[in-house]
């Protein structure tokens, strides 16, 4: 063999040689920089089908231009203010609001004209449990596009929470522990109240004011929790509304007025408003839930998200509900809500954002008997109605 020969040999075995240890290296290379399926230097073909649908409804989206939500007024604030038209400036986000009830007879006489103008709305808790029943709700798990939403891990207990009988159309995206008695904190030590029967005792006969159940909003998730507790049930009902005397009331402040003047001892009524007299510096307070024996209540605080059906600009609607529900969108509610929300901040139902910046009132913490307050089965009133009409036929009151 000459020597030429000799070299170009060694040359190719030294090639053959180092070409094993060169795949590994752009393997390495490429599992640590992988290339964002955003990247200019990304083909299409190495997007996911997920992203080309996300991409292709983006572009949808602020072709129509548009996105309409009804919602409850604090709520709405919070919509208008959010991240989501800095996000997406192309679409423009349009809030009408009202009280839930008000909302749905709205929606429905348009409907009833052929008139299909909301895209989403928020309208509390039995609101639309009514547009469900109507039939006037595509489901909102449908529009479901990114991975990040779609997964109900990052949920509290592990899963997306929903109002509706099929889990799809009316979506749960903040928990909180429900506040169900006011106290005068001149005349009323909160330790006395070491379970819900306690208020059943004669010493508080005549001194609680109710927001009336007849007037909906808190009291239906009150009376809700009420009913349906193991430990309480109708029974309880019956003997509140019939032993108690009470004193119903069914515009905010009153009954909170009355609390803080002393003309009562105790309030059945919602905690923001308690929270709002406090701050004041008026002598009410909120009773801890977890002084009661039975357990904490967590309620929606009014924050659920529907779709709805015949939707004007079913892309935007589709673009919103994904970004409102990511990791993005959720921080993005946490923070506005500790400034426009009465509560001083409520905390989203995803566990993969922190609750530092909401007020420990406002959290679910670990260790503690939490009983959600959206099961479907308890959004039919009439049972709870009934109980509760029975009681005050008794105390000569309906």
């Amino acid at each position: 063999m000459n020597t030429e020969s000799g070299r170009r040999q060694k040359t190719a075995s030294g090639r053959r040689r180092r070409v094993p240890w060169l795949v590994p290296g752009i393997l390495v290379l490429s599992l640590c920089f992988p290339l964002p399926a955003t990247s200019p230097f990304a083909g299409e073909e190495s997007k996911s089908d997920w992203q080309r649908e996300w991409e292709r409804t983006v572009k949808a989206a602020e072709a129509e231009g548009q996105l309409v939500i009804y919602s409850l007024s604090e709520v709405g604030e919070v919509f208008l203010r959010s991240g989501f038209q800095k996000r997406f400036p192309k679409i423009k986000l349009v809030s009408v609001t009202a009280r839930g009830v008000e909302l749905v007879s709205r929606i429905m006489a348009e409907r009833r004209a052929e008139k299909f103008l909301a895209d989403l709305a928020n309208l509390g808790n039995t609101s639309p449990y009514r547009l469900y029943q109507a039939k006037a709700l595509d489901p909102i798990t449908s529009a479901f596009l990114l991975p990040e939403v779609s997964d109900g891990s990052k949920w509290w207990q592990g899963k997306h929470h929903t109002i509706d009988p099929e889990s799809k159309y009316i979506f749960v995206f903040v928990g909180a522990p429900l506040y169900l008695v006011g106290y005068n904190s001149n005349l009323v030590n909160p330790k006395e109240l070491k379970s819900y029967w306690d208020l059943l005792n004669p010493k508080w006969k005549g001194k609680i004011v109710a927001f009336d159940p007849r007037a909906g909003g808190f009291a239906a998730t009150r009376d809700r929790f009420f009913y349906h507790h193991p430990d309480l049930g109708p029974q309880f009902l019956k003997r509140l509304f019939g032993e108690m005397d009470l004193t119903l009331y069914r515009q905010y402040p009153q009954g909170e007025d009355w609390l803080a003047s002393g003309k009562f001892f105790l309030c059945l009524c919602r905690h923001q408003s308690i929270s709002e007299a406090k701050n004041q510096g008026l002598p009410v307070d909120l009773a801890d839930p977890m002084l009661f024996k039975e357990g904490v209540g967590v309620e929606s605080r009014a924050k659920t998200l529907v779709l709805m059906n015949k939707s004007p600009h079913p892309n935007a609607a589709k673009v919103f509900i994904n970004w409102f529900l990511s990791k993005e969108g959720q921080s993005d509610f946490q923070k506005i809500s500790t400034k426009y929300v009465d509560a001083g901040g409520e905390g989203s139902l995803r566990t993969d954002i922190p609750k530092d910046d909401i007020p420990l009132r406002n959290r679910l913490l670990p260790g503690i008997r939490y009983i959600p307050q959206w099961a479907p089965e308890m959004f039919d009133m009439k049972p709870i109605e009934k109980a509760i009409d029975e009681g005050l036929s008794q105390a000569g009151k309906k």
